[in-house]
């Protein structure tokens, strides 16, 4: 991993179990590293956009989601929100930040996590989702990132889900829209470079592998990134 590797494992929160599913919902993406803007409706816009993507998950397994796991689950937000609001049976995931892994033990403690690379995601044990949300611009380089999509689609029984793909065609006006908004963008932001990905990769993947590809742009307009990305949803057929 790059100096990502240390950014991650360092983030620590404590979280309120007593709080209701909305405010768990806030410290969990505060704790993933969605802290840096502060603007009327942010952590609304983002729970909007999970429940789309959950929606359309659910449309693509016939509204029938038993299982799920998450590549880079780092908190567990993803996880603690389909389980208490879709009220999946069966979670689990993997992250490389012991960090995010306790945080996510306390809010799932019944759940199959696990500290460890991508890559090594156990592809016997199957799910009905492998879900990667926000993850794959902190891989080192776009080889890693096709591996671990491989990874993703061996585990997978009927859908593989990878959001917030940093877009390749997009790349130089997404670094210039970063440096206009971060003060000292090269110098805060040295040795932290984000992977982007072409869209032919997940296209050309899915006729390879004989699935159905869709590719959208996600709907959250607080989000400084969303002009610059696009999710990637496949179905098994």
């Amino acid at each position: 991993m790059n100096n990502w590797d240390k950014i991650w494992k360092k983030r620590t929160a404590e979280i309120d179990h007593a709080g209701t599913v909305f405010e768990t919902f806030k410290e969990l993406k505060r704790a993933d590293g969605f802290d840096t803007q502060d603007v009327d409706g942010y952590y609304e816009a983002f729970y909007r956009q999970w429940e789309v993507m959950a929606e359309r998950i659910a449309a693509g397994c016939n509204e029938r989601v038993e299982s799920l796991y998450e590549i880079g689950c780092g908190s567990g937000v993803n996880l603690f929100l389909f389980s208490r609001v879709k009220k999946v049976g069966r979670l689990g995931g993997l992250d490389y930040s012991p960090n995010l892994i306790k945080i996510a033990k306390g809010v799932m403690p019944d759940t199959d996590l696990k500290c460890d690379e991508a890559l090594n995601a156990d592809i016997d044990l199957k799910y009905d989702v492998v879900l990667a949300d926000s993850v794959f611009q902190y891989f080192n380089d776009v080889a890693y990132g096709q591996s671990v999509l491989q990874r993703m689609w061996d585990k997978a029984d009927k859908m593989v889900v990878i959001t917030e793909v940093h877009d390749q065609a997009k790349k130089t006006e997404h670094m210039a829209y970063r440096r206009k908004c971060v003060a000292n963008y090269d110098e805060v932001y040295a040795g932290l470079d984000k992977t982007f990905y072409p869209e032919e990769m997940f296209l050309k993947f899915a006729k390879e592998h004989g699935a159905r590809c869709e590719i959208v742009q996600p709907d959250n307009k607080l989000y400084w990134n969303n002009s610059f990305v696009f999710d990637c949803y496949l179905y098994k057929k």
